[in-house]
């Protein structure tokens, strides 16, 4: 009877709360390829700025214009402006902290 409750319990957090599952992955996706598009795109170019962002269309316009591959059918469900803000180290273009600014259904 205990394990019965304690599966209800867990059944009904999970349910309420929500596993986070897709939103996790999406936001390793889009890491991935942010993290691509601002070494191959920015990094050289960003010293002395605190914030740089990278977004789905920007993402999108690289596929278009700069030959590259990032698969965003799996980012579908995302607005185009979704997108991972970095901040960087003061004087420096390496990435200090990374925040999520996604949109996603």
């Amino acid at each position: 009877m205990k394990k019965l409750l304690i599966s209800v319990a867990l059944i009904c957090v999970l349910f309420v709360s929500g596993c986070g599952c897709n939103n996790n992955s999406k936001e390793a996706i889009m890491k991935k390829y942010a993290d691509d598009y601002y070494d191959k795109f920015m990094k050289d170019y960003v010293i002395g700025n605190d914030v740089v962002e990278v977004s789905i269309e920007m993402l999108e316009n690289a596929n278009k214009n700069a030959g590259t591959d990032y698969d965003l059918s799996k980012l579908n469900s995302c607005k185009k402006t979704s997108k991972i803000v970095y901040t960087l180290k003061a004087n420096s273009n390496k990435v200090s902290k990374t925040e999520y600014d996604l949109n996603c259904e």
